[in-house]
Formats: structure tokens, sequence, C-alpha cells
């Protein structure tokens, strides 16, 4: 048994119970020896025995979830899930880490065990899984951004649940940008990061978003739900300047700003990426030295259930096994000047299906845009006269850009540009500006 104490609900107060042996926190844990990437299907024996009383499964399972999620404030209020789990978080840490150096007690001192990469005395840096060693530089990554959340280094700036070591240019490139979708939903205007061959995140300053790699994506989710719950920080996926908590006494900044794109972005990750018998590990170790465990890892599901939802069909959990899903795009709407597109991703063992939407064309720089380039591709060929062609007959196309479709420039789209830009094509006609940025 981990604990100094228990703790358990009645109508959300507090009632300590004392164990029969007391427990010292703050110790150096064993060293993390599961593989990375092996998805967990089965509880610890300490999950199992975290979990009891008012705070066991079947009774965390009776409680009722948010009744507005419109907002991640919102989902706060009247949800007796989200209250029980961060009292439970909360009450049974009894440990705070420290944020800089080394030596004892800092982060980096547990992190050499609670962060071991299998069979190695390294540990893993977060996002990328390179080891840390000789030619690495090491940040402590904070995966809730500090300039939106009410701590800086200590409470929720220094908790080992929430606090990882990162490669510095890493860090330095997601900076406090909100996480969501890059890869294959926008066509340009993104950098990517890499590492010996490999790409470890994309990311688009301008607009604000980072995503890093689909097998840490869950990693992050379940990281910010313990975050969000643990330490109350509303602003999760919905941006505010009002009722946000009072920071702590070290905290210089708290804007206020999502952390990540949407609910269904959160929840979807939590599920594509399954906990690994690496992560389950790690949730062992960080409750030998603070107390608390992150009930997201144990139980993923319970997510769903704090914003009132259906967990998913065949979601793959450490308590119920599920489908590790492998998916293959089955469809695709293309963006236009007017509307997003969206694709949509099927899982070829269950059948579950996923949409993602894709930035409508409007979302870049309208300098990007050649006049023309119907549908967006950065060159006008008769693929263009074509789409034009049937946009004007009233046939669906898949990719339309009105603004560069008005070759002859008078502000509509007709015939007379459909004319033009087959005469262009032809080499009846010269017109400098075509092919050319729209100004």
């Amino acid at each position: 048994m981990r604990h100094l104490y228990r703790i358990f609900t009645i109508t959300l107060s507090l009632c300590l119970i004392a164990p029969a042996t007391a427990k010292a926190y703050g110790k150096l844990p064993a060293k993390n020896s599961q593989p990375r990437h092996i998805v967990c299907e089965r509880l610890s024996d300490d999950a199992l025995a975290y979990y009891t009383g008012d705070y066991s499964i079947e009774s965390l399972e009776k409680l009722s979830g948010a009744e507005d999620t419109s907002t991640s404030l919102g989902a706060m209020q009247n949800n007796e899930l989200f209250d029980s789990l961060s009292a439970l978080m909360t009450s049974t840490q009894t440990y705070n880490a420290s944020y800089s150096g080394y030596k004892s007690g800092s982060l980096a001192y547990f992190w050499q065990n609670t962060d071991a990469a299998e069979g190695s005395d390294s540990y893993i840096m977060f996002y990328s899984d390179i080891m840390n060693g000789e030619g690495v530089k090491l940040n402590r990554e904070h995966v809730w951004p500090k300039s939106r959340a009410s701590f800086h280094t200590k409470g929720g700036g220094s908790d080992l649940h929430h606090l990882r070591p990162a490669l510095d240019f890493l860090n330095n490139a997601k900076s406090d940008h909100f996480f969501g979708y890059i890869k294959d939903t926008r066509r340009d205007g993104y950098k990517t990061g890499e590492k010996d061959g490999k790409i470890l995140y994309y990311v688009d300053s301008a607009r604000d978003v980072f995503e890093c790699k689909d097998d840490v994506k869950g990693d992050v989710a379940r990281i910010l739900l313990y975050v969000y719950c643990r330490y109350r920080q509303p602003n999760l996926y919905t941006s505010m300047t009002e009722n946000l908590p009072e920071p702590d006494p070290d905290d210089t900044q708290n804007t206020g700003k999502k952390v990540v794109e949407n609910l269904d972005t959160l929840l979807e990750w939590c599920e594509l990426d399954p906990v690994d018998s690496w992560e389950m590990e790690r949730n062992d170790l960080t409750e030998d030295v603070q107390g608390n465990r992150n009930v997201f890892i144990d139980y993923p599901e319970l997510a769903w259930k704090m914003f009132s939802r259906t967990p998913p069909e065949h979601m793959q959990t450490p308590s119920t096994k599920g489908c590790a899903h492998e998916l293959e795009e089955t469809f695709r709407n293309e963006a236009c000047s007017d509307c997003g597109g969206s694709f949509t991703l099927k899982c070829k063992y269950c059948g579950n299906t996923y949409k993602r939407k894709l930035a409508p064309l409007t979302d870049y720089d309208e300098s990007e845009i050649l006049l023309g380039d119907i549908n967006g591709d950065k060159s006008v060929t008769i693929t263009d006269a074509t789409i034009l062609q049937k946009k004007l007959a009233g046939i669906s196309v898949e990719a339309f850009y009105s603004k560069a479709a008005d070759t002859n420039r008078d502000g509509k789209t007709d015939i007379r540009d459909s004319t033009r830009l087959q005469k262009w094509l032809a080499g009846l006609i010269v017109d400098e500006q075509i092919e050319q940025p729209i100004v």
C-alpha cells in the first residue's frame, strides 16, 4: 500500500483515514524497466490498490459528469466526477519535487528513474524518445504551458506527473502554443522539426499550434487532463480571461489561452495513442515519490465520463482490452475558399471512424495563392480550367478557390473567367498576372 492515507469523500467533503503503516515519500524510486510504445494490457497492483471505498472505480463510475461542455470552465461546474477525481489526486499528494538542479529532491533527480529507458541508465526525453546523454541539452518542459496557468515552477510547475525532460530545440519550438492537428490538415505554412532523419514535431507559430508525434499524443492528452483536474485550470480547450484560479506565489503570467485545440482532439489523442507499459510503470514510480496517481492513465475512460460522453467502442485501456487502431483514409472533401474540408479515417480492424477537419484555403496568406490556381496546388494547368467549368455548370468539385478563379479580376466568377483561363493556357492571350500571387 503506497499511501500515507486514503481519502474517502461524502458529498465531496474529505475524511482522512490513517493506514496501519506510514510511508516516506520523496525518496528515489526504482528504475522504470518497462518498454515504451507497448500497449499496457493490465492495471498494476499499485493502481488497483489506489481506488478504494468511495474512490473505488465502481463508485466513481456512478458519479455524474459535466452538464455543459461548451467551455472547459463550464465542464468543471456541477460535475461530481471531476470534483471527486480532483479531491482524490489532490489529497493523496504529499510531496512536490523542486524545479531546478540535479540534486536529491529535484525533478531531474527523480527523472533518472521515473523516466528511465528500458534497460538503460539514461532517461527518455519527452516528445522525441531520444535518450539523455552527450550532445543533448535538457529543458524542463511544462506540457501545460506556464504562461497559460496559475503555476510557474512550484505546485503544478514542479509536479512529476506534469513536468517532463525534453530536448531544448524541441521545447523552444513548442513554446507555449496549444496542441492540435497540423499534419494532413493544412496545406502549407508550417514547419517540421527533425533529428536523425525522423520528424519529431510540426509547428505553425503564426496560428499558435503545435503537433507532436502520433505515439506521444496520448501521453500529452492524459497529462493535460491531469493538470486540468488536479490543479483546476479552466482553460483546457477554451480560452478565457476571467474566472482564472489564483496564481501561485511564484507565478508571473496567466494569459488564459486554451492549451488544446478542442475537446474532440483531446479525447481522440487519448484514445488513438493508448497507455503503454512504460507509462503505467511511471505512474507507479511517481506515486512512490508524490503519493498520488494520474487517474487518466489508469482509467482513460473516466475522461469521457467526466465530460458526459460515452467512451468509444473498442477503445483499448489498461482495464479492458480493446482495439489498437490502424487507420486508413476512406474519404476526403477538399477545402475551398468558403469552407474547410474534411477527411475520414477508418480502422481496418474494428471499423471505428474519425473525421478530421481541413483548414480552409482562406486560412492561409492570400499572397501564397496564385491567380488561376483554382485547386491550390501551386500551379495553373488544364485541371484548373476543368474545375472552373464544372463549378460553373453546378457540378460538385473537391477544391475551389474563388479568388484564384476570378482571372479577369472583376470581383465575380463567371464564364468570362473560364474563357480567359483557357485562352491563356492555349497561348492565345498574354496575361502576366495569371500564375502570379494574388495581391
